[in-house]
């Protein structure tokens, strides 16, 4: 008889920590996110006596200026990062892409930057700055943003703008260097991101016309055109729909222009004076602005919303309390994947549903258990 009582109480014990390790403990829909959340805190401990590099994981680098802080005492220096490339990771930890003027923003990365000394707060100095690589290409039209709330994504403009550093093909084709991504070798120009294509162009007729002064054929010249002198950088419809190729020409061709195009690829950075949040985005235009009505029957303590569009990297994210029905403002581009969760004592409870510029406007919520995986595979899956 003892042995059953013990087996019973073993399995309900064991019954309870598997609830309590798949369940959230605490009860509403912001406890519920921060279980969501992924990892991205780096931390670097140093002393800055001269001037300091820091390569994040995901291949930001900070370049620090030793005489950056103005209430450094020369102690040890604790610097937090955290990158956000990944959609998945935006989604996760709950980052939005909207503006304090309601402007909708498709982002190309987003950091979280900090120093400490000791428990104090470092301070930069007036006219000094920081600078920042980073590894991705980022949209054409973009800025800096940046946000002074850990909670409530609402991106203010910045004055800093992004600085490209690419190769100088004149002086690297007088020398006969060949400059590849990694940036080793060769002469570089600087530029601003939005000045980049008309320089470009300019240096690419300059090239063409002293190419053609050295070679008597002018097939590969015109491969240098059509590459720099095309308004759709990246399009290889001229070499996929010529008729006159075979598959084996095309697969050649193609590759040459992906290597031309590797050959003169560019490193794109921003000076900053500012810690905190730091976002790389553009204005996303919108086909049309939608009002949708979500309706309730339900009585949870506390609602998280996220809009995921699913062609950009844009997504929106904020939380409500109890409501029967709920009016919002939706910028609509392409589809969009809405995702609500809350927490009903111990259980999670979602309903996801999609929205376009044709879908109706009214939706009744159908909440549905789930657990924490499959909550975040909803979250991140299409």
């Amino acid at each position: 008889m003892k042995t059953i009582y013990f087996l019973i109480f073993s399995i309900a014990l064991l019954s309870c920590q598997k609830e309590k390790t798949s369940l959230p403990i605490e009860e509403n829909s912001i406890a519920i996110s921060s279980q969501l959340k992924t990892d991205k805190l780096q931390t670097f401990e140093f002393i800055l006596k001269n001037d300091t590099l820091i390569s994040g994981k995901e291949g930001t680098k900070i370049w620090i200026p030793r005489d950056l802080f103005e209430n450094y005492s020369n102690g040890k220096i604790t610097f937090e990062l955290k990158e956000f490339y990944s959609k998945e990771d935006m989604i996760l930890n709950g980052l939005s892409t909207v503006t304090d003027k309601d402007e909708l923003l498709e982002s190309s990365g987003m950091f979280y930057i900090n120093f400490k000394e000791d428990d104090k707060q470092l301070k930069i100095k007036n006219g000094k700055s920081y600078k920042v690589e980073t590894p991705n290409k980022p949209l054409a039209d973009s800025n800096i943003y940046y946000n002074d709330n850990d909670s409530i994504f609402r991106w203010e403009l910045g004055k800093s703008k992004l600085k490209v550093l690419y190769p100088d093909i004149l002086r690297n084709h007088a020398f006969r260097i060949s400059v590849g991504k990694d940036g080793i070798g060769g002469f570089f120009k600087v530029t601003t991101l939005d000045s980049l294509k008309i320089a470009q162009k300019i240096d690419s007729l300059k090239i063409i016309e002293i190419i053609n002064k050295e070679l008597s054929k002018d097939e590969a010249l015109s491969e240098l055109a059509r590459i720099f002198l095309s308004e759709t950088d990246e399009s290889d419809s001229d070499i996929n729909n010529d008729k006159t190729l075979s598959e084996a020409e095309k697969s050649y061709k193609l590759k040459n222009r992906k290597q031309f195009h590797y050959n003169f690829s560019e490193i794109y950075s921003f000076t900053d004076n500012k810690l905190g949040w730091i976002n790389i985005d553009e204005v996303l235009e919108y086909e049309v602005e939608k009002n949708i009505i979500l309706k309730n029957t339900k009585k949870y303590n506390d609602y998280s919303i996220n809009l995921i569009y699913l062609n950009n990297k844009s997504l929106l994210n904020h939380n409500l309390n109890e409501f029967k029905t709920h009016s919002e403002s939706v910028k609509i581009v392409g589809k969009i994947k809405v995702v609500i969760y809350a927490n009903s004592g111990n259980k999670i409870m979602y309903d996801s549903f999609y929205i376009d510029k044709n879908s109706k406007s009214e939706f009744d919520l159908n909440f549905k258990e789930t657990t924490l995986d499959k909550l975040k595979q909803e979250l991140i899956s299409k």
